[in-house]
């Protein structure tokens, strides 16, 4: 009777109740991300989704259509295709910095299934369920699509890495020292105690530190470094754990300046406090100038123009004036309370600035500094708390217009401005309300007279980012030095080297690159033939280091919302697993087993008993 009933085949219905028969369309997705190069015993969990696409596969018809989709969602991977150009595209899946969330990836997979010829279709998401990308709560419900959810464990993993970095101060000088702010997370469950991070400039190492850190926790240390040369400087940060390494570097660059170049413009005579300022310093290279010999063409080639105290401002200076400080530069004025102001206020006027009203000829102390303005950074740290500030016997009253763009840096107590600072274009401009004249005011001589001039030079407000992270959508403002539309940047790295999208834009030029860069490291930016370039560090998004995965009670919930299955077992072999739920469970061997078991006793009670 069994072996009769074993070539019926008789089986118990699926789950649902319906048996899943004709060709069918399936997508299977494997998540590729660093976080999947965590471990289940001594496999890496990509490998071990690789093989569990594989077992997938197995438990469908030959004929039937096959979708692989990993998180770089390649054009291939966007078509259907058999279970053996499948099996061909499984064997080139490879970890990838790309991330993905999975709604969006189901969406894709969606997509893609709607093309297919068969009715029945089946999305396979197999992945850690890394919190950082696992939205569930985002897929929406869909009756005509099954999805399986297949979940896959690492055993115990820690991960510390480097989040971010960033200068102290907003320009760096050679033969000074930086501060450099680092922000460092452990995303294990146990302390770190007694690890360390290094800090390379230049391939130099510069600083070790102690790393001590609580279980699932952020910190921040500052690192102290020499800088030694002027130009790019690239730096590394690197801490060691295993076996999630991806994220132990961090790359960074800055550029230094060897000498700022300042330019004095003077009206009647040149300012003895500025030239002594500048020429003593050993920091910047000055040139002075009187107003009827200046080169306007030459304008450009200079980081801070001062107007010390100018009769009057030409209509072609100002134009030039304002080009220059539209495209980055630095301009301060020193009014002259003798002159007259009219052509000065026309050029206030087209800098959109406040205007000089009225020379006051009243006593006058600072009572506010703006410290909060990075023009002031790391100046109050080295001035006394009691410092007497500027006085004065006289002052310009300026207009304070509603629309202007003013930020006020030194006010006293009637809220008047002694120095004032204007963000115009991609430039600054800085107005002073007094002369340097010791006559008129003690500014000159009060401690922070010297570097805030020192800052007005050599503060930047286009100054590059300090790193980049892969996969954003990362543009970059390179100088356009005019040499010709055949000369365009190109972008090479440690090992690869190509041509990024690129658009002119005025004195400019805006650089994308794309999804060409897939590799941490240094990339240099330059235009061949030239020794014009940028370096640029990019890093790994950090969205893949929090290795903090969904828990089976989140993933369960969200799959019974959504009508999905969670594949729990995925250590089985899921070939057998699916073949059962889409098939249900055949009986056939185990009608064999009992025929033959039933044959096996008659064959005994034949034998012993008579």
């Amino acid at each position: 009777m069994f072996l009769v009933a074993a070539f019926a085949q008789p089986f118990i219905k699926p789950t649902e109740g319906v048996v899943n028969n004709g060709k069918k369309a399936i997508s299977i997705y494997i998540d590729n991300s660093f976080s999947m190069n965590a471990r289940s015993g001594d496999v890496p969990l990509v490998e071990l989704a690789k093989r569990k696409a594989q077992e997938i596969a197995s438990a469908y018809s030959p004929d039937d259509e096959f979708q692989l989709l990993s998180n770089d969602f390649e054009g291939k991977q966007q078509r259907l295709v058999n279970r053996d150009q499948f099996k061909q595209f499984l064997e080139e899946v490879k970890s990838s910095p790309a991330s993905r969330t999975i709604s969006l990836v189901i969406s894709r997979e969606k997509e893609s299934l709607a093309r297919a010829q068969s009715s029945q279709k089946y999305i396979y998401i197999i992945s850690d369920f890394q919190k950082s990308t696992s939205d569930l709560q985002n897929i929406p419900v869909d009756s005509n699509t099954k999805i399986y959810f297949i979940p896959l464990k690492s055993s115990a993993q820690k991960n510390v890495t480097v989040d971010s970095c960033w200068l102290e101060a907003p320009v760096q000088m050679v033969n000074q020292p930086a501060k450099l702010h680092v922000k460092i997370t452990n995303y294990g469950d146990e302390d770190i105690a007694d690890e360390r991070i290094t800090l390379r400039i230049n391939d130099e190492i510069k600083t070790i530190a102690d790393l001590n850190l609580a279980a699932n926790s952020s910190a921040e240390d500052t690192l102290v470094f020499n800088i030694t040369q002027s130009g790019w400087n690239k730096g590394e940060l690197q801490v060691s754990d295993f076996p999630v390494s991806f994220d132990d570097s961090y790359f960074f660059s800055f550029n230094v300046k060897p000498l700022a170049a300042v330019l004095n413009v003077n009206g009647t005579s040149s300012n003895v406090f500025l030239d002594a300022l500048f020429s003593n310093s050993g920091l910047f290279t000055t040139t002075s100038s009187s107003l009827n010999q200046l080169d306007y063409a030459l304008l450009k080639s200079y980081d801070c123009i001062i107007l010390n105290q100018p009769n009057s401002i030409s209509s072609g200076l100002k134009e030039a004036l304002t080009q220059y400080v539209q495209n980055g530069g630095n301009l301060l004025l020193v009014p002259d309370p003798n002159n007259n102001l009219q052509s000065i206020n026309d050029f206030l006027l087209s800098m959109n600035a406040d205007q000089l009203q009225l020379w006051l000829k009243q006593s006058r102390q600072v009572t506010t500094i703006n410290t909060n303005m990075k023009v002031f950074a790391d100046v109050f740290s080295n001035l006394t708390g009691n410092m007497a500030l500027p006085k004065t016997s006289g002052f310009f009253i300026m207009t304070q217009r509603t629309q202007s763009p003013a930020e006020a840096l030194m006010k006293f107590t009637d809220g008047n401005s002694l120095f004032t600072r204007y963000a115009i274009g991609k430039g600054n401009f800085y107005l002073s309300s007094v002369p340097f004249d010791k006559s008129v005011t003690d500014f000159p001589l009060n401690p922070v007279f010297a570097p805030l001039l020192f800052k007005v030079v050599v503060l930047k407000n286009n100054n590059p980012s300090l790193s980049y992270s892969i996969g954003d959508a990362t543009n970059f403002e390179a100088e356009n030095f005019g040499v010709g539309e055949k000369e365009i940047y190109h972008m090479k790295g440690s090992t690869h080297e190509f041509i990024p999208a690129q658009r002119p834009l005025g004195k400019e030029v805006m650089v994308n690159f794309g999804n060409e860069i897939s590799e941490a490291g240094f990339y240099n930016l330059y235009l061949p033939d030239t020794a014009n370039h940028y370096w640029l560090g990019f890093n790994f998004n950090r969205k893949e280091s929090n290795l903090t995965i969904l828990n089976s009670e989140e993933i369960n919930n969200q799959a019974a919302r959504i009508k999905a299955q969670v594949v729990s077992n995925a250590d089985a072999d899921l070939s057998a697993v699916i073949s059962e739920m889409n098939r249900g469970i055949a009986l056939w061997k185990y009608c064999i087993m009992l025929a033959l078991f039933f044959i096996a006793i008659e064959i005994l009670l034949l034998r012993f008993l008579k």
